[in-house]
């Protein structure tokens, strides 16, 4: 049997609330939009995909030897911006700020899992959360207004590394978390 896994950075809230706050501000309420809520809104360092049960024990392993060699990580958000297809906006997100501790934390969970034959992810890293998926009846053009915004300085402490389950459900997808590692102090 297999579970969809990954590997997250989860956000403190209050630094969440901050980022809800400023797109209230800038864009106010916009009818037919379906934000992503703040309990999903997570840092993904290495999505592992269908992941089997007896392999778990391993993988716990792995994350544990990478972030013992890790302290808590001071992040800060950078900007807005989407992904598109087709030149049509699908994903908005908010960016974190290049540190390179941050940096070296996700190289060493690909080396750590390429030796359990995951590939590696080719792309550079880009942090960010996605804060909405488009579905095509938004007002989008008001929402990409937040990719003009200069964001005020919104830092936070990543002080855990946490390794998720994923289910795929009809009304969405659903996170539980199934082991935190605290980073040191």
């Amino acid at each position: 049997m297999t579970i969809r896994t990954f590997i997250a950075i989860e956000i403190p809230n209050d630094a969440l609330t901050q980022v809800k706050e400023i797109i209230r501000n800038e864009i106010g309420d916009i009818p037919n939009i379906k934000w992503e809520p703040i309990d999903k809104l997570h840092l993904t360092l290495k999505f592992l995909s269908d992941t089997k049960k007896e392999s778990l024990d391993s993988y716990l392993s792995a994350i544990e030897k990478v972030t013992a060699n890790y302290n808590k990580l001071e992040l800060s958000f950078s900007k807005f911006g989407v992904f598109r297809k087709e030149n049509m906006p699908k994903i908005l997100w908010i960016g974190i700020n290049e540190n390179k501790y941050l940096s070296n934390l996700v190289f060493d969970l690909e080396n750590e899992f390429y030796e359990f034959s995951f590939e590696r992810e080719n792309r550079k890293f880009k942090p960010h959360l996605t804060l909405l998926r488009f579905r095509g009846h938004e007002d989008s053009e008001k929402i990409l207004s937040l990719i003009q915004l200069n964001l005020p300085l919104i830092k936070f402490t990543a002080e855990k590394i946490t390794l998720f389950e994923s289910k795929l459900l009809p009304s969405g997808s659903v996170y539980r978390s199934l082991k935190n590692f605290y980073l040191k102090n």
